[in-house]
């Protein structure tokens, strides 16, 4: 009987974790260069940790299973842990800024997707005690540092923030725990519409899209006939029949991948551009009919209803994306009328002129990021690799000033971000970059019989004594199917033993690349390898 692995995860034989290790190689040696110190949680949680920001509607979205101390739920994410660490005192936060990485998987419960699984890996950063510009600058020019030191060129940085949205919510009298409600939504709509931007730009350019380009595409569309009918279906629905209507998708959706296959692109690219449209609307209609569904203090839930003028406001900050230059003197006029939007924005060009003390010049101003969790505050980022697909973002975050507070520790401002192992190793290969991969070993010790075996082994422990990685052969094949075999694995050097070298306590050294091998003193042999294996 074959039993395969659950769906959403995966087996990563030697080759593919040697990509892995390499990659996290390089993301260590970047964090440690900052002076960020490794943390690590446990891979489950109690369930509340995660639900105290997000509320009860996640728990779809995790696995949450019950054990004698109430509800768990393997963690989705790092950061609520390593809150949670600092609330319960076990870092010393009196040496601020505090600098905490970590590498680890994380699970979500949802239905797998090309590029987003059940089981995956972040490594990500938290840098915590400083509410000061630079230091926002600083984890971004870290995870672009990451991105270049591993070769990755063509990605996209987009940033953006969280409190110049809070503060016009703020200022329009929405509750925060009804902005803690549309901050998921306005990132789904976010996603979105990015999404099918890019798609109508591949169209335009390259004349072609992915596979799983074009069954996202189509999927996103279709959720949105589905919503459409069922509102339509609803005798009691608020929202009038006409504008329900003006949301639906067009017949076209139907013929999507026949419109593809025929090479209509024009087609295509035209029922993107109403699309786009109609996504926007849509997200109007359900927050200005429906409302959004929150919790008074007395624990009563109420709809709040969202002032028209208000909805239309935060769809205009979805077209705020582009050039600095241009972005900025646009997000005054769209909110002139809110005095702590402006604010916002002037601290936000702070963080924007910090950027450029790191070198960081190659960005997108994106006041559309929400980023889905409710507990960022102020500066948000992602990055994209476009040429993935539907699944681009390889690295995102921003600051949280008061998750720490709200788990019982200090008051302590962070910032911090997290990036997909997955995403990157998939990007490295899609983009070209050659990830080295070490042999599993330095040299290879071939006795030529059992008689010399003693010796053989006694030449493998001083070389490791040494610090190189040596295999011994345990085999006892000849020496020819020996050597092809160093070959196969891509051994730089083997050792070769006879009866003369374990008499006169020698070896023969074979460079396996250059097809050279000469006779040697043990203490020569292990010099050389040293040298060639340090170049």
């Amino acid at each position: 009987m074959k039993i395969r692995p659950p769906r959403g995860t995966r087996d990563f034989p030697p080759e593919e974790m040697a990509k892995r290790d390499y990659v996290e190689a390089v993301i260590r040696r970047v964090f440690e260069r900052y002076g960020f110190q490794r943390v690590q949680t446990p891979i489950f949680e109690p369930f509340a940790l995660f639900a105290l920001r997000s509320g009860e509607e996640i728990r779809s979205k995790m696995f949450v299973f019950e054990i004698d101390e109430g509800e768990m739920a393997l963690r989705p994410e790092l950061t609520a842990p390593i809150c949670r660490m600092i609330s319960l005192g076990e870092i010393d936060v009196s040496t601020r800024p505090l600098r905490l990485y970590y590498i680890g998987r994380c699970y979500r419960y949802e239905e797998p997707q090309a590029g987003r699984y059940r089981e995956f890996w972040q490594a990500g950063i938290e840098l915590m005690g400083s509410p000061h510009p630079e230091a926002d600058a600083e984890v971004i020019a870290i995870a672009v540092e990451v991105l270049e030191e591993l070769g990755l060129r063509d990605y996209e940085l987009r940033i953006g923030s969280l409190e110049v949205l809070r503060g016009f919510l703020n200022d329009s009298g929405v509750p925060e725990e009804v902005q803690n409600r549309i901050i998921g939504p306005l990132d789904v709509l976010s996603s979105s519409l990015d999404k099918l931007r890019m798609y109508e730009q591949k169209l335009s350019r390259e004349k072609k899209l992915d596979e799983d380009d074009l069954a996202d595409l189509i999927r996103r569309c279709d959720a949105l006939r589905l919503w459409v009918e069922e509102e339509l279906r609803k005798p009691g629905s608020p929202i009038p029949r006409e504008q329900l209507e003006r949301a639906e998708p067009d017949v076209r959706l139907y013929r999507l991948r026949e419109l593809y296959e025929a090479g209509e692109h024009g087609e295509l690219i035209d029922f993107i551009e109403k699309s786009l449209e109609k996504m926007v609307l849509a997200q109007e209609l359900r927050w200005i009919y429906h409302g959004v569904p929150y919790e008074r203090e007395d624990g009563s839930v109420e709809e709040f209803k969202m002032p028209r003028a208000v909805v239309k406001t935060l769809m205009s900050m979805m077209e705020l994306v582009g050039p600095r230059e241009v972005v900025m003197p646009r997000a005054r006029e769209v909110f002139e009328g809110s005095g702590s939007a402006l604010k916002a924005l002037e601290k936000f060009e702070e963080i924007l002129d910090a950027l450029s003390w790191y070198g960081i010049e190659r960005y997108i101003v994106d006041l559309s990021i929400a980023r889905g969790l409710e507990y960022y505050t102020g500066m948000v980022f992602e990055i994209d690799c476009p040429f993935l697909g539907a699944q681009k973002q390889v690295c995102g975050g921003g600051r949280y000033d008061k998750l720490v507070e709200e788990f019982g520790g200090p008051s302590l401002p962070a910032t911090g971000f997290a990036l997909g192992l997955d995403r990157l190793v998939l990007a490295l290969e899609r983009s070209g970059v050659e990830i080295p991969i070490r042999p599993r070993a330095d040299v290879y010790v071939v006795p030529t019989s059992p008689d010399v075996l003693p010796y053989a082994i006694q030449v493998a422990r001083e070389l490791r004594r040494r610090g190189l990685r040596a295999e011994v052969s345990l085999t006892r094949r000849g020496v020819r199917k020996e050597l092809s075999n160093v070959d196969k694995l891509g051994i730089p050097f083997a050792i070769i033993v006879g009866p003369r070298e374990a008499r006169e306590g020698l070896v023969a050294l074979r460079d396996m690349r250059a097809r050279e091998q000469r006779l040697l003193g043990l203490e020569e042999a292990i010099e050389l390898l040293r040298k060639a294996i340090q170049r």
